[in-house]
C-alpha cells in the first residue's frame, strides 16, 4: 500500500479562517479530521500562521494561545502529548507579544444551529523575527489576491471551467479554489475581504489586553445561565455595555470563548459555560 500523502500547509489570514462556514464530509471508510473549505475556496486540513501572541492560558493538560495577524485572531490549543511533548513545552515558555509561526491541523466544532468554531492544534511552534512576519503577510496577500482574481475570471464564464483558467495563467489549485468558492460561497463579500487584507503589509500591533472583559463575559454566563435554556444573548450584551464594551466587542468575546471551548450555544443566541 502506498503511504498517504501528507497534506500541505495552507497560508491564510485569520479572516479567511474565521469566515469559514463549510466542512466537507469524511468519505465512508476513511478516518481522520475533515477538510474545511474557506470563502476563497481553499481546501484546508493543515495551516501555517504567523503573528503576535496576544493571550495565553496554561493548564496541566493543555495550553491555549491567541495569535493575531493584523486582521484578527487565530485560536490555538496545545495539548499535552506524549508524541510531541516539546510543542507544549515551547508553548508554555512563550511570552505575551512574542512573534511566532505555528504549523498545525485545524480542528472544527459545529453547533446544532450550524455555527462553526475553528481551532488550531499545533504540530510545530517557532519563534520568529519581524522579517518573517512581513514575509508571511506579503505571501498571504499574494496568495489571497490571486485567488480573488481567479474567482472573478471564473464568474465571468458561462459555466465553471478549470482548463480555461489554467490557460489564462492561473494554477490548477487556484482554478479549483475558484470553483469551490462559486459552489459554497457565491454570496460572500469578496470586496470586504479584499479591503480587509489591503492593509496586511504592516506588522500587527497588540491591542489592549481583553482578558478582563473576556472573563467578565464568561462569569456572567456562568452565573446567569438557566440550567436548560442557557443565558440570553441580549442579557449578555446589556451587561457588557455597563462595562463599556459595545455589541461588536461582546460578539468577538463570545467568538473567542466559543473557539476556546469555554462556552457553547445550547440554542440560538443562548449560551452556557462548559
Amino acid at each position: 500500500m502506498m503511504p498517504r500523502k501528507r497534506e500541505s500547509s495552507k497560508w491564510i489570514f485569520s479572516r479567511e479562517l474565521k469566515d469559514t462556514t463549510f466542512i466537507e464530509d469524511v468519505p465512508e471508510g476513511e478516518r481522520g479530521k475533515p477538510f474545511i473549505v474557506t470563502p476563497l475556496g481553499t481546501r484546508v486540513k493543515r495551516i501555517l500562521v504567523s503573528g503576535l501572541l496576544t493571550a495565553k492560558s496554561t493548564e496541566e493538560n493543555y495550553t491555549k494561545l491567541t495569535v493575531a495577524d493584523n486582521i484578527g485572531p487565530f485560536y490555538v490549543t496545545v495539548f499535552n502529548s506524549e508524541y510531541q511533548p516539546e510543542v507544549k513545552e515551547t508553548a508554555d515558555k512563550l511570552e505575551i507579544n512574542s512573534k511566532v509561526t505555528i504549523m498545525g491541523r485545524v480542528n472544527t466544532f459545529k453547533t446544532d444551529d450550524g455555527v462553526i468554531y475553528i481551532n488550531i492544534n499545533p504540530e510545530k511552534i517557532m519563534l520568529v523575527d519581524e522579517v518573517m512576519l512581513k514575509y508571511w503577510n506579503s505571501r498571504c496577500q499574494r496568495i489571497a489576491m490571486r485567488k480573488i482574481f481567479a474567482i472573478g475570471e471564473m464568474a465571468k464564464l458561462d459555466s465553471p471551467d478549470k482548463a480555461k483558467l489554467v490557460a489564462m495563467g492561473y494554477s490548477e489549485e487556484e482554478a479549483e479554489c475558484a470553483i469551490r468558492h462559486l459552489e459554497h460561497y457565491k454570496s460572500y463579500d469578496l470586496q470586504g475581504f479584499r479591503e480587509a487584507i489591503s492593509s496586511a503589509s504592516k506588522i500587527p500591533i497588540p491591542e489592549a489586553d481583553d482578558s478582563t472583559l473576556k472573563e467578565e463575559v464568561f462569569q456572567f454566563i456562568k452565573t446567569h445561565a438557566d440550567p436548560q435554556k442557557g443565558c440570553k444573548y441580549e442579557d449578555i450584551v446589556a451587561h457588557m455595555k455597563t462595562k463599556n464594551a459595545d455589541q461588536a466587542e461582546t460578539d468577538e468575546l463570545l467568538n473567542m470563548l466559543g473557539s476556546e471551548g469555554e462556552i457553547y450555544e445550547v440554542a440560538l443566541k443562548r449560551y452556557k459555560a462548559v
